[in-house]
């Protein structure tokens, strides 16, 4: 897995005696950094993205304040445009007899006075008995605008079944802007010789909460299922998120 540098915390005073520009970027990158390192070691879970999105608000609240301390000497200036925008998505597919395959997707994107923070969260499964038993699932995520994009994908599959999943996690700070997005994304694969029971027939499912607050904003999201007896289940989800 790849991590951003970590760097040490840098203490308030440092952005009274100038160089505050760069002090800044210090001090956000070493708090980001804490972040990646956090859901990576955790393994990206449910209750880890809850507990990041809360050390990105207060992050965030702590930028601005610290932004203040910034003098005009050091070429600053905000608050910035925090427009964000955010495609989250991917399918599964079965071919076989008794076949299931699955879509599921959560996205959201907030808007407050001191950031713009993404959260995207999709995972696709497919299980596949008897005849080809066939199966195949992707997932992927693209964020624009932001100045940091977290993001993991993970694959596991056995003999009959796979699953891919998903999560990203995008802030865009108001009071800094970065000269391009710093971008941590990590990925795996892991294969096990299980199979997985097929219950009879074929099934296709897609559930997903897609959500933009923001005063100017956009939702957009396509998605689709088909299931063909004795043959097929496939499912697709495909979203996209914007504010401005």
């Amino acid at each position: 897995m790849k991590n951003a540098t970590i760097t040490h915390v840098t203490p308030i005073q440092s952005f009274i005696k100038g160089g505050g520009r760069f002090m800044l970027s210090k001090f956000i990158y070493s708090q980001i950094s804490s972040i990646a390192k956090m859901l990576n070691s955790n393994n990206w879970s449910d209750r880890m993205m809850d507990r990041a999105v809360d050390m990105l608000e207060r992050l965030a609240d702590r930028v601005e304040h610290l932004s203040g301390r910034i003098s005009d000497n050091d070429g600053y200036s905000g608050p910035f445009d925090s427009a964000i925008d955010m495609e989250i998505g991917g399918s599964a597919q079965a071919a076989g007899e008794h076949t299931i395959a699955s879509a599921d997707l959560s996205a959201e994107i907030t808007d407050t006075d001191n950031a713009s923070i993404a959260v995207g969260n999709a995972t696709f499964q497919a299980a596949a008995e008897g005849g080809a038993e066939f199966v195949t699932t992707d997932a992927y995520s693209n964020v624009s605008g932001a100045d940091f994009v977290l993001s993991w994908t993970g694959t596991t599959s056995g003999k009959n079944w796979e699953t891919t999943t998903t999560k990203v996690l995008a802030v865009d700070f108001a009071f800094y802007e970065s000269n391009e997005p710093v971008i941590v994304a990590p990925d795996s694969d892991h294969h096990t010789h299980s199979y997985h029971n097929v219950a009879d027939g074929n099934v296709a499912t897609a559930e997903f909460d897609v959500t933009a607050n923001a005063e100017d904003s956009l939702v957009d999201v396509y998605a689709g299922v088909l299931a063909i007896e004795d043959t097929y289940s496939g499912s697709a989800i495909d979203a996209f998120l914007a504010i401005g």
